[in-house]
């Protein structure tokens, strides 16, 4: 090594030891002491009674149930103890549940938002205007992947706990590099800028997260939660290393003590067992009862004592939204999984198969008594293996049952577990596996499939309410930032700075027009009716397609209490199978019972089922009637000519014109003060 590195390498470790030494204590007074003394022992209390073996958890602690949800959703395979073993794992439980998961995603669980003022008047417009908004920020987030993860979370540890949090995101900005580059004298500027601010989802892993009551079923009921994590003092700097506490934030992850009366408020608050030096260990405390929030580094308060969570959570909710599968008991706080309902049955045909498997390997190789001195070698039994020095009978098998194998009541044992299994799970038709037997009718699969759906009932209402409470949090959170100003421009017409605010724009259907683009943005002043209808045929010419613009009141929305309601309907996805056959079977009984359809709504439906756009699949109306006009005008010159041949079918069957009123058509006008 030379000189010059070994005193680098010194002066490294030497400005470690100094940066150590360098933390200084905060000095706390006494009501200080007091108070983070009475919510530390609230933590403590909480992760000694989560962490407690539980009846409810077949008398194991939520963390080794946790992790056995993790093994058995995963098809874990332990470490054999003994190579003769057989190391088996059929991976039903694991299919059963992607089966599940699979008719998760062919569900449509789009919000539907309806707002009411103080007189419990509908505010036409706003509801859909709001789900809109909603709608491109999942858009943005990439929120269709994230769901799916949760509703696997959901059947595979029947808990799930959601974050939803405002985020920005701020990127530093380098300027030009002035000077000789590779030289120590050149120069720059470093700035922050703000690229990004969002509303954001985060699933956080079970084990993370401490209730304040195992015994409160619903979360906004709990008088507190809190949530640990351990992370390099490096990642926790790049977050916290601008606040002003930071500085007080030790080292090293620091152990809670045992006596919860003794030792003051900067005593650690260690909670995994992980010792490693520069770890910080980020606890998130939050109570909706005494509505305060407050975030630990290594047990140093980051927030000034009493934070108020309306600061972070608008309507003072927890940030954190908890959604159970089954529940056990309204008097419990976690719900039940899929796995772990299932994980006995499973356990039984598994050790069935495994004994199966290692019968067969011994109808193969079934063991043997050596009656002779000499020692013979497994190679013996090799095919075509001669073979010197054994005399006839030396070997003889243990028992003779030893090689028949699996036998048919075995056999019929191990089908009566999966038959079972399926009765309480779902049937191999709706995992697309075929019945047994070759004589299963095509009812028998319908009625199979119906029983399998009301077996998903509970999982989809899970599901639903998942969603909505999702969507009313991240409404609330929108409702307080995303109307806020995001820069200054210039009105021409009274040449002054007004604020500029957030818009957004989103590919959907247009009622009666097809395939559009509906656009939401924000302003100080809602322009009438007829401005709107002007701007909406603008930018029709301009993008091809129709448009619906919707502008929102930016001050109103802030400051008006609308009461919100949302609704979650799980539909069939409109493009499926099962629904082009049952759209089918509609319109024939509506034509055989002689009744007369709305042709401008059953072509918007049937475009929708075979997911066609409706506006490019049909002649619009309009044009249709021009058409009808034409022809009959030229079938009329013809008539007055005298006896020239109508352009008509063979048949004679005289074209009627038939005037259709196209629901929405046209540039309705907008409601103002939304």
């Amino acid at each position: 090594m030379t000189k010059t590195k070994e005193i680098i390498k010194n002066s490294f470790y030497l400005s470690i030891e100094e940066r150590k030494k360098d933390v200084p204590e905060y000095d706390y007074s006494e009501e200080q002491e007091k108070y983070l003394s009475a919510i530390k022992t609230r933590i403590q209390k909480a992760k000694t009674m989560r962490d407690k073996p539980h009846i409810e958890f077949d008398n194991m602690s939520y963390i080794q149930a946790w992790q056995m949800n993790e093994k058995l959703a995963n098809v874990y395979l332990k470490a054999l103890k003994n190579k003769n073993d057989t190391n088996f794992q059929s991976g039903t439980l694991r299919t059963k549940l992607l089966a599940f998961l699979s008719a998760f995603q062919t569900l449509n669980l789009e919000q539907e938002i309806d707002a009411y003022d103080k007189k419990d008047m509908l505010v036409q417009g706003l509801g859909e205007a709001m789900a809109t908004i909603i709608k491109k920020t999942e858009e943005v987030e990439e929120d269709r992947e994230k769901k799916m993860i949760r509703q696997y979370e959901l059947l595979k540890q029947g808990t799930v706990f959601i974050e939803e949090l405002w985020e920005e995101r701020w990127e530093s900005i380098k300027s030009e590099v002035k000077g000789k580059i590779g030289s120590m004298k050149a120069d720059w500027t470093t700035k922050s800028k703000k690229v990004e601010s969002k509303p954001v989802r985060t699933l956080i892993d079970g084990p993370s997260v401490y209730l304040g009551s195992m015994s409160e079923y619903l979360i906004s009921k709990q008088p507190f939660i809190f949530t640990a994590k351990v992370m390099s003092r490096t990642e926790a700097e790049s977050i916290y290393g601008d606040w002003d506490m930071w500085k007080f934030v030790p080292r090293d992850l620091r152990q809670l003590d045992a006596n919860l009366d003794s030792g003051g408020a900067t005593s650690g608050w260690k909670f995994f067992s992980d010792s490693e030096q520069d770890k910080v260990e980020i606890i998130k405390y939050q109570s909706k009862q005494n509505n305060e929030f407050q975030v630990f580094l290594n047990g140093i308060p980051m927030l000034p004592l009493g934070y108020p969570l309306t600061s972070i959570s608008p309507d003072g909710s927890y940030t954190i939204i908890q959604q159970n599968l089954e529940p056990i008991r309204n008097s419990f706080s976690y719900g039940k999984s899929f796995v772990f309902k299932n994980k006995n049955l499973i356990a039984v045909l598994d050790e069935m198969m495994k004994m199966a498997v290692l019968k067969t390997q011994k109808s193969f190789a079934p063991p043997y008594i050596n009656t002779g001195d000499s020692v013979i070698s497994r190679g013996a039994f090799m095919p075509g293996k001669v073979s010197r020095g054994i005399n006839k009978g030396q070997l003889q098998p243990l028992s003779e049952h030893e090689a028949k194998g699996v036998t048919n009541s075995e056999f019929g044992m191990i089908s009566e577990v999966k038959k079972f299994i399926d009765a309480n799970t779902v049937s191999p038709t709706f995992t697309g596996q075929s019945e047994g037997g070759s004589n299963v009718t095509a009812t028998q699969i319908m009625q199979l499939q119906k029983q399998s759906r009301m077996m998903m009932a509970m999982f989809t209402l899970a599901a639903s309410l998942l969603e909505k409470k999702l969507t009313k949090k991240r409404l609330k959170l929108l409702i307080k930032n995303w109307f806020n100003p995001i820069d200054k421009s210039l009105d021409t017409s009274r040449q002054a700075l007004t604020n500029s605010y957030r818009s957004i724009s989103y590919k959907t259907n247009i009622d009666g027009k097809g395939e559009g683009i509906k656009i939401v943005m924000a302003k100080n002043q809602v322009p009438s009716s007829s401005d709107i209808a002007k701007q909406e045929k603008i930018l029709k010419r301009q993008y091809g397609v129709p448009v619906r613009i919707s502008i929102i009141d930016a001050e109103m929305i802030k400051n008006v209490d609308y009461v919100w309601y949302v609704n979650i309907n799980p539909k069939p996805d409109e493009s499926g199978e099962t629904s082009k056959i049952m759209f089918g079977t509609m319109v024939n009984q509506l034509l055989s019972l002689g009744m007369i359809p709305n042709m401008d709504y059953l072509q918007k439906r049937f475009a929708q089922v075979w997911g066609e756009n409706p506006g490019k699949l049909f002649v619009p109306p309009a044009e249709q009637q021009a058409m009808e006009t034409e022809q009959q005008t030229l079938l009329n010159k013809q008539a007055k000519g005298g006896g020239g041949q109508s352009p008509m079918p063979a048949s004679g069957n005289k074209t009627t014109s038939t005037e259709v009123k196209v629901p929405g058509s046209g540039s309705e006008p907008m409601p103002q003060g939304i």
